[in-house]
Parts: structure tokens; C-alpha cells; sequence
């Protein structure tokens, strides 16, 4: 079983909605996925409750129990777990850390919001695990490149000394929408902007996930695997 801790200490950095993204097209690729919902404001959860299918598995907990709901994950054969956590709680980022096998730390590309982020990204390095800086939000692209904020943020996070993912997702209303009625852009509108983006991100993650060797899903029989119970969901 793989663990993501999606970790940002600035709320508005969209951590909620690429985890939820996420989570479902790890399901499509055939993954029996968690979302493990620890923000209080339970944004995940609420999304999930208005969700008329039952995958990705979603748990509602805290931080007290998150390692026998990580365990009891592992029992019940789930192959990938993404962890929303709330802003600003150092303790709940140290902890996720450091049972994680790969970190995502949205943000924002305006300056404050890179500034924001250092703390987190030490969190990361204190916790010897990979990451990923995940520009989030951006302005929409002129022309064939990135957007000139885009561009910025990308080469300014370069002094941090945690790669960022070369897919950026831009700020579509698309987004937002979706998640309205328990459902994400993918969902939505196939083949859309917004799909493509978090399709796009989403491979990236594989292979940081498998360490550059193929993805997730390419393992022996993942494809076959019948729907995650609806048991562990919101909740439970």
C-alpha cells in the first residue's frame, strides 16, 4: 500500500480539491483507493456524501487514529491512500510526513503563498520523504507556454530544494463545480482543460509514487480487483 500526505500550512491552496481528484482517477486506473479526510471542516467528507458512488473509499478521522485506520487499510487490501490535511496545524503535517511515501504540497503561485509553503517543505525534508511542490490555482496560459506568474513561481521554488511537478493546474471553474455535486472535472467533462491537467498530474504521481518504474496500476492483477467495500467510508 502507497500513502500521499497532501500537505499545505496556507488554507486556499487547493489541497482539498487535488486530493479529491486524485483519489478518483487513482480508482479509474484500477486502484482500490482511500481518502482520509483529517480537516476538521471535513471538506472531503461533504463531497463524498454527495456523491452517489461509493468509490474512492472515504475516512473521516483525526490524527489520534490515523495509523489504525492507515493499518486497518493495509488489512483490507486498499492499494493507495490520500491524506487531506487541515492548514496550518504543524503537528498534523509532521505526523502524515512521516507515514507517507510521497508528499504533495500545493500552493498558489503569488509570492506570499510560496513563502507560506517553506515551513511545509521543511517538514518534508525533515521527514526524508519524496515530495512534490504542486502549482495550484495558476493563471491560465498565453500562447504555447505558462502563464508569466506560473513561470515565476516555478523558477523561484527552485531555491527550495523539493522538485516541483511540471503539470500546473490552472484555476478553471471546472473545478469547483464538480465538486458541487460529488463528482470531479474528469467526471464532468471528460477530455476537458481541467481533465487533462489532473490526468496529466496524476501520472506524474505514479511514477514518483513507483520511482520512475511504470506505473501503479501495471502490477499484477491491480486491474482486476473488485470495488473497495463501502464499509470504510464517511464516518466510519
Amino acid at each position: 500500500m502507497k500513502v500521499i500526505g497532501l500537505l499545505s500550512r496556507k488554507g486556499g491552496s487547493g489541497e482539498t480539491t487535488v486530493a479529491i481528484h486524485l483519489a478518483v482517477l487513482a480508482q479509474q486506473a484500477g486502484l482500490r483507493t482511500l481518502l482520509i479526510d483529517l480537516d476538521p471542516q471535513h471538506s472531503a467528507a461533504d463531497w463524498w456524501r454527495a456523491r452517489e458512488a461509493e468509490t474512492p473509499q472515504l475516512v473521516q478521522t483525526g490524527p489520534a487514529e490515523l495509523r489504525t485506520v492507515l493499518e486497518a487499510a493495509e488489512t483490507d487490501g486498499v492499494d493507495l491512500v490520500l491524506i487531506d490535511t487541515r492548514p496550518s496545524a504543524a503537528q498534523d503535517a509532521a505526523l502524515v510526513a512521516a507515514l507517507a511515501d510521497l508528499i504533495l504540497v500545493p500552493t498558489r503561485p503569488t509570492i506570499l503563498d510560496l513563502r507560506a509553503i517553506l515551513d511545509t517543505v521543511d517538514i518534508a525534508k525533515g521527514a526524508a520523504r519524496r515530495a512534490l511542490i504542486v502549482l495550484n490555482a495558476c493563471p491560465p496560459p498565453r500562447g504555447a507556454g505558462e502563464a508569466t506568474l506560473t513561470g515565476d513561481a516555478r523558477r523561484a521554488v527552485t531555491a527550495f530544494g523539493v522538485p516541483v511537478a511540471p503539470v500546473p493546474i490552472v484555476n478553471r471553474t471546472m473545478f469547483a463545480s464538480a465538486l458541487l455535486t460529488g463528482l470531479t472535472a474528469s467526471e464532468v467533462e471528460p477530455g476537458s482543460k481541467a481533465d487533462r491537467e489532473m490526468r496529466a498530474l496524476w501520472r506524474v504521481v505514479e511514477k514518483e509514487l513507483n520511482h520512475g518504474k511504470g506505473h501503479v496500476a501495471d502490477r499484477p492483477g491491480a486491474e482486476d480487483r473488485a470495488p473497495p467495500r463501502a464499509a470504510a467510508s464517511a464516518g466510519s
